[in-house]
Order: structure tokens, then sequence, then C-alpha cells
């Protein structure tokens, strides 16, 4: 077997060498005089529905776009204000409940700025009826521009005379209704992507406590409960928007601004223990050595018996009030961390090689009917006081499915916490207790997005019954990976306040992430987001298995971690962590071993990060994209991916945001790209004469004004396999080293010791 490879080298930065130019239209792009006209009347609609009654806060307008939209396709003119960027007013995004999903943007603008908008349609619509004839195609636009070697390019050939009069003749109309072309192009580009403007309101009752997230209209809770008259309530807020509210209090909201809540989730019961089934317990007995520095996990969970034989590897905190508690909530978290301390020795058939590890013990939870509110708020103290905890495992979870168009709550909070910390949850994918359903959508917060969510499979590697399935928000895929669970024929023995009991569901999948992800971050000594890419590179192999996808993510995580952290010797696998501060972060000089001036390899990557979400933001979530490009260099200079990915090509191409998402991932934060799936793989053709490196290049991207992708981590795992079994790692060793990387052989025994030897306590004497 061969060892993984770590190579750490210095990355370049590079800006984006486009600039942008004039706003365009599609190819055999066109709008008429009556897009125009359909987006007046629906505007006017909007200003009559702000103006002519009187409201309590500043105007919300759903924007409804006729597809799905890149972002440099998103309005950009029709309710601009002053120089500000509209992306600054978006306060909502979703999609449409259609078969083929249109996307719906909320923006909070000023009256002043619907009142612009209609006034610059109007004045474009009369230019195209003064100038084209009712109609503008993307080729007329192009023939306005002042770059003749542009237009010569498009056009291939040089305009006519006539074009040329025709130009002329428009560029005239412009002048004459005193409109620029680049105002007046970017209101065509509006007007082609969008399809009309509304306002939503929000109106069916509720018969429980919610809770709610209103629109960020820029005020306070305060002067939001002033406008709405109720300053007097008690109002429970997790932040300024988003509270806490009893049906009484939600009818009252509804009844003065319809228009104002954005989300609205059950709050009580809605977080509970996951488990889907027991067997009868024993109070065998079992020994347990002492501690000795072993790395700590963080759980959090219901309650933990300090009987349990392994209890002094657990520094438990009871969180729940004492008069609340019932014996029946210390079973499930003390199983869970019975896993994690002790997983192996309770089933031998899933020893992982990990060790045990001590736990840090939160009971937050009763077994079920808990507040999620109370529970966020715990989490997030928690996390904040214990900040020498990297892996958190989270096993409770909602039987609600989440919502299609926005995350929930307690995920937006576990990824807020990921973002700003060096930290990583793994989460439970929550069970499926309707036995008349087949795999309903995953509960809250099982579709936290940094999260590690983890589903359970039979020891055949098939989805259980219990499974629950994603995607989030449309697209982004959860869970992340499965692994063992216990089913009805084969059951996880874990120890609770019952003594041993076999059980089944997804809490008892996530503690064996947990106790791996651990292993490589505090012994193995990974970046968080480089252990996370290896267990999910490991989990996929070479062909994801598009079959059961929705319910095991990548795949199965192997069971023991020198599968993760080993690989076959004709393989070459190598790890680099890196930080975005520009557009481009590259490395072009990746040595690859040749053979006959070829390359006799298939290759795979994958990519990790945890960036900044917006829940705020609806299913546009994610607020920076990070693309992988990884493959042979050319004799241009440039990567030939091996995904054929042409996204950030400086040469145009037909790429559609629906396609980029679903083929290239964009705006997931985890990026796996492979050969391994192609049924014919062959040598590939050295493309660069004068070098033989292949390179590695992460486009970062914001959805936002705000910068948060720069200084943002990442984690790449890429593997080589030689297609005639040849092992190959020897000579790649010495050529990166030749090539200025450092490389260092990722030694099990060997970080083992060196972490032992760091953790081992000093005495320290008189003499």
């Amino acid at each position: 077997m061969n060892k993984v490879l770590e190579l750490k080298g210095r990355f370049n930065q590079a800006p984006n060498p486009s600039p942008g130019g004039a706003a365009t239209l599609p190819r055999n792009g066109s709008v008429d005089a009556s897009d125009i006209e359909r987006l007046i009347t629906s505007l006017d609609g909007v200003r009559r529905y702000w103006t002519e009654e009187r409201r309590l806060f500043k105007p919300l307008v759903s924007l409804h776009y006729k597809d799905v939209v890149a972002k440099s396709n998103r309005m950009g003119a029709i309710l601009a204000n002053g120089s500000a960027s509209p992306n600054t007013t978006i306060v909502g995004a979703k999609f449409s409940d259609e078969s083929h999903p249109r996307q719906i943007i909320t923006h909070c603008v000023d009256v002043d700025a619907i009142l612009s908008g209609i006034q610059r349609l109007e004045r474009v619509r009369s230019i195209l009826k003064n100038g084209f004839g009712n109609r503008i195609t993307a080729e007329q636009m192009v023939m306005m521009s002042d770059n003749k070697e542009y237009v010569k390019a498009y056009l291939k050939r040089d305009p006519t005379p006539a074009e040329l009069s025709r130009k002329n003749h428009q560029e005239r109309v412009l002048s004459a209704h005193e409109m620029k072309k680049s105002p007046f192009f970017s209101i065509i580009k509006d007007a082609f992507y969008l399809d009309y403007f509304t306002v939503e309101e929000r109106t069916e009752a509720i018969s429980e406590s919610q809770i709610i997230t209103l629109y960020d209209t820029g005020l306070s809770r305060n002067e939001i409960l002033r406008k709405l008259g109720m300053q007097n309530e008690t109002i429970r807020a997790l932040d300024e928007v988003t509270w806490m509210v009893t049906p009484d209090q939600y009818r009252r909201i509804i009844n003065e601004a319809p228009y104002l809540v954005a989300m609205a989730v059950d709050d009580m019961g809605r977080i509970g223990a996951i488990v889907d089934g027991d067997t009868a317990g024993s109070a065998s007995s079992f020994f347990i050595p002492d501690t000795v520095n072993e790395p700590v996990i963080g759980v959090i969970d219901t309650l933990f018996d300090d009987k349990a034989y392994f209890s002094p590897w657990v520094d438990s905190t009871c969180m729940v009030d004492p008069e609340l508690i019932e014996q029946a909530d210390y079973e499930h978290g003390t199983a869970i961390s019975s896993l994690i301390v002790d997983g192996p020795a309770l089933n031998p058939h899933l020893d992982d090689g990990c060790g045990r590890f001590r736990v840090r013990h939160f009971g937050v939870a009763k077994r079920d009917k808990n507040s999620s509110l109370n529970l966020m708020k715990l989490i997030r103290s928690i996390v904040e006081t214990n900040k020498d905890i990297k892996v958190w495992n989270l096993s409770l979870g909602s039987f609600l499915e989440i919502e299609p168009n926005f995350i929930s709550p307690e995920a937006a909070l576990l990824d807020e916490l990921q973002f700003e910390r060096d930290i990583i949850f793994v989460v439970a994918g929550t069970n499926n207790r309707d036995r008349h359903r087949d795999f309903p959508r995953i509960g809250a917060p099982a579709d936290s997005l940094n999260s590690v969510v983890v589903n359970a499979v039979s020891l055949s590697g098939r989805p259980v019954e219990y499974s629950r399935k994603g995607p989030v928000l449309h697209f982004y895929k959860k869970p992340d990976v499965a692994t063992f669970g216990g089913d009805r024929e084969d059951g996880m023995v874990v120890y609770s306040s019952r003594g041993r009991v076999k059980v089944m569901g997804t809490s008892y999948a996530a503690p064996w992430v947990a106790r791996k992800l651990a292993y490589l971050i505090h012994i193995m000594g990974f970046s968080r987001e480089v252990a996370k890419a290896l267990l999910l590179d490991a989990a996929a192999g070479w062909n994801v298995d598009a079959t059961y996808q929705d319910l095991v993510g990548f795949g199965r995580v192997p069971t023991h971690i020198s599968d993760i952290l080993t690989t076959r010797e004709d393989e070459i696998k190598f790890v680099i962590h890196g930080i975005s501060e520009a557009y481009q972060t590259y490395a072009y000089s990746i040595p690859v071993p040749m053979y006959k001036e070829q390359f006799p390899y298939i290759a795979k990557a994958t990519l990790c990060y945890f960036p900044k979400c917006s829940r705020l933001q609806g299913v546009d979530y994610t607020d920076t994209e990070m693309d992988l490009h990884f493959g042979r260099m050319d004799k241009e200079g440039k990567i030939r991916t091996i995904d054929n990915n042409l996204q950030g090509d400086e040469a145009p191409h037909a790429l559609f945001e629906k396609d980029v998402r679903e083929s290239y991932r964009k705006w997931d934060n985890v990026k796996h790209i492979s050969e391994g799936g192609k049924s014919r793989n062959y040598p590939r053709k050295r493309l660069n004469a004068s070098s033989p490196n292949w390179g590695v290049n992460i486009k970062t991207k914001e959805r936002l004004e705000s910068k948060f992708g720069k200084g943002l981590h990442f984690g790449v795992v890429v593997t080589l396999r030689e297609l005639g079994g040849v092992n190959r790692i020897s000579e790649f060793m010495q050529l990166c080293r030749a090539n200025n990387w450092f490389v260092n052989e990722v030694d099990i025994h060997a970080r083992i010791e060196t972490y032992a030897k760091a953790e081992a306590e000093i005495a320290f004497t008189d003499d």
C-alpha cells in the first residue's frame, strides 16, 4: 500500500483577468417592446401596493425570473439606486413551485427606486419603438458597440453600410431620450431575464409556536415591534429578525404586515433525540483503562449517565432544568458518548483503528419536545466557551421535513459557527419515523451545509428503511456520507443508561464519522478542510453511485482509518491545503511522472471549504464559490481540466446556470471531479512540449458585495491511478522535490508517536 502524501508549496494569487464589459444578450436573444410593457405593468402594480395604502415598512419587491439565473444576470439597472450594487438590496431568494423551477429574488428598496424604475422602463419602451422597430436583438446590441474589433469578431465580417446607417439612427434616438448606451443595455438585459414584479404575502394561519424570520428592512427588533404596535409584547429572539412567536402574535404580525414574514417553522417538539429502535439491554460489565491525553470530541445531546462504565472518559455538564428530567433523558446521550469513547470494544467488527477518545458531553435536551430557540442559544454558548474542541457530534434532529426554499435556523447556526471558528460538526441525518412514507426529506439540522451530515446503511452498504433524503435547497448535496447505523438484522451495540443495548439510527452512525475526523485532525495533524476532503474522497471512490446519492451522499465511509490514509500501490494520492487571497489561487508546477511521453493515469480530485452562508438569501445560501480546476497544463499555460470545466475561461461559452450547478456543483462547498466513471480510459497526451506539469487552480467568486472569500482556507485531495498498475510514487516524490514542493509521507505510526510526545505532561523539579 502507498501512503498518502502531503504537498506543501507556494500558491500564486491573481485577480480576475476579465474586467467585464457592456451588458449583452445571449446569441440569438432579443427583447420586444411587449416585454418592457409587461414589466411596466407589474412594477406599477407594486408601486400602487406601496403608495396607495399606508404601509409600515420599506418596500419589498419580488422579482420573478424566467429561469434560474447566474449572479451576472440578476437585475442590474431597473431598480438601481445610485452607485450601490443592486445585490446590496437583496433580502431573499427562492425557487418557484413548478416542475421547472424559476428563481424569485426579493429586494428591499425605496419607493423612489420603484418610481425611477418605471420611468426607465418607459424610456426604454419609447426608444425601442422609435429606433428599433419595437424589437432589439443581441446582434443589434453588438453593432452599437464602439469597439470595431469586437463588432467584427462577433459578426465575423465588416458591418455593411446599411448596418452602420441604422446604428447612427439608433444612437440619435438614444441621445434624444437622454439615455446612454450602458444603462440602456443593462435594462434590456434585465428585461431579457425577468418575467414580472410582485409583492408576496403570507396569510396562512398557524396553530403552534413558530420560529419566524422577517425580511431585513434595516430596522431593529424594537423598531419593528413598535411599528406593529407590539412594543409591549414579550418576544424571544435569536437575532433582530428571527423570533419565536405564539399563534396570536403571528396572526397580529401578518394582519399588519403580511409581506414581512419570509420564513416560518414549528418550534416546540422540533428537535429531539434521533432514535429509531432498540432491543432489550443487559448490565454487562466492561473494563476500560485510564485516559492518557487522548483527543477530546464534543458531544451535544441528551443527558449523560455518570454511572456508565466509561464515565472517567467523559466530562459531562447537565444544562436541563433538574425538575424536568426523566430517566429516559439519559439513554440517548449516554449511548452516543459510548460509541465515541469505546465504540470498537462494543462492536469489534466495526473497529476503525482510531482507538479511544475522551468526550466533553453537554446534556442540553430531553428525549423529545425541546425548544429549538433554547437549543440554539445553548449550542452557541457551548461552542464559544469550549474553544479547544475541534470536532462536535450532534445527533439531535427534527422529525419534520426541511423546507425546500430556506435553511433551518438550527443549520444556519451551525454553518455560521463553522465559518467563524476552526471547528467541524458531524450531524446525524435524522430518521424516518413514518413507515407509510419512503424516504422523506431530512430534518433540521441535517441541512447544515458546512457540517458533515451522516446517514445510515446496513452492513452490506444498502440504505436502511429509516433513511431520509436530500438534497437541500433543491440543489446542495446532503447527506454527505453514510456508514453503518444498525438495522433489524444487525443492531449497533451501545452502552446507555439501561446498560448494553442494540440500537439503530443515524444517531449511531454519526459518532463513527466524528471519530475519524477527530483522528485525522488531532492525531494526523490535518486541517479540517483536508480532513473533510479525505473523508468524502474515500467515500466517493472512483465512481459516485447516483442510484442512492440522495440517501448516502458521496458514498459509504471505509470502516478502518487506514483505508483513508493509504491507497493502492498503483495510485498516488496527495493532499494540499491553501488559502484564497484573490480570484485565482493556483499552482502550475505539479510534476506528474510520464511514460513514453504520455500520462498513463486517470485522475480524481475533491475540494472542501467552509464558506460564509446567509440564511436571509434563501436558496442563494452560500456567499462564496470556489471553482476547482485540475488537469494537464497546455502550451498556452492553461489547465485542461479533467472534467472539461470551462467556467472562468476567457473565451465565450454557452454555460447556463442550471447546467453549471448540476455539472460542476457551482456554489456548493464540496467539489468532487473524477474520470473514473468513463467506460474507456487511456493514457493522456502531453500538451506542453516545454513542461510535463499538471496544475490546480481555485477560482473564488463572491455572490454578494462582502468579500468573505478572501482568507478562506481550502483543502484538496488528488488521486492518480496508473492504468498499467505501475507504482510511480517514488518518482513523483522526487519530481515534486525538484520542483520546490515539500513532500511529506503521512506515516500513521510516526504521527501517533508525535502526538503522544506533544501531549505528554512534563513534570518540572526544583533542581
